[in-house]
């Protein structure tokens, strides 16, 4: 249902349709259903041209800088837009309690999600299923 309204929503008109689900069985993952849409953009976003790819990855770096580690730890497909030059030195770092660690993920796909919308002319459509699950 959720491919099918994807491709009703997106088909003519060239927008970019992303869709995440939440999942009962993994409520202790609050931000899944989104990182795994976000995570689809970013195979989407791979199979572009390349201008279009270096284009995002600069604008991604200069917003979001060595904090994109962290969201390549939520987002593993991001490694291929940030290509092999990117590196951080920042590393995971474990001492964030829970909630903190929440809001700076949450922070950082606010930044993300504006600085990918500011890149792309096609609309991007995101559709989260089973959202009582959050």
């Amino acid at each position: 249902t959720t491919r099918r309204a994807g491709n009703m929503m997106s088909g003519g008109g060239g927008g970019v349709f992303l869709s995440g689900r939440f999942d009962k069985l993994q409520q202790w993952q609050p931000f899944r259903a989104i990182t795994s849409a976000f995570d689809e953009y970013c195979v989407w976003l791979a199979s572009r041209d390349k201008s279009t790819i270096e284009m995002v990855s600069a604008a991604l770096q200069r917003g979001l800088g060595d904090e994109m580690a962290s969201l390549t730890t939520a987002m593993p497909n991001l490694r291929s837009i940030l290509g092999s030059g990117f590196t951080s030195d920042k590393s995971g770092d474990d001492s964030d309690v829970a909630t903190d660690a929440q809001k700076r993920l949450h922070y950082l796909f606010c930044q993300f999600v504006e600085v990918i919308l500011g890149c792309q002319e096609e609309p991007l459509i995101l559709f989260l299923d089973d959202c009582q699950w959050i």
